[in-house]
């Protein structure tokens, strides 16, 4: 595993489709979060739609906040629906996560974006209500 941070560290960019590839296919969960923070320390945005793919995967579910983590120097914008809904999710961590991400970018959304993500953080109150959601209400109100 260290050999997949010291890629991270060098900021290798020819080896963001060998590192997306190990992301996609291990079952290893510490393997994942060491490839994550690598693709994060590179910043590429080519690892965005892979970590949101991984994301959504249910299986996953235990390395979301190492996951969204990985974003935070991406373009990660046009999945913002999926980031903001995990603004409810049950682990605090998660939470925290999206929210940074879109605390990051809440002001340079389109007013459609604005609308949807309005509308599923209203969804997440329904379901559990946290400060978080309402602070990511507010931040649409700017």
């Amino acid at each position: 595993m260290t050999r997949i941070a010291e890629v991270g560290e060098k900021r290798d960019r020819s080896s963001v489709e060998f590192l997306i590839g190990i992301l996609t296919e291990t079952k290893n969960a510490l393997v994942r979060n060491q490839v994550a923070i690598a693709l994060r320390d590179i910043g590429d945005n080519r690892a965005v739609y892979p970590l949101i793919e991984a994301l959504s995967n249910a299986q996953l579910r235990r390395s979301r906040g190492t996951l969204l983590y990985a974003m935070e120097e991406m373009h990660y914008e046009p999945y913002i629906e999926i980031i903001v809904a995990l603004i409810g999710d049950a682990s605090l961590e998660v939470r925290l996560q999206s929210f940074l991400l879109f605390e990051k970018v809440a002001e340079k959304l389109s007013e459609q974006q604005k609308q949807v993500c309005k509308n599923i953080i209203l969804q997440c109150k329904a379901v559990s209500g946290n400060d978080l959601l309402d602070e990511a209400i507010a931040l649409l109100k700017k």
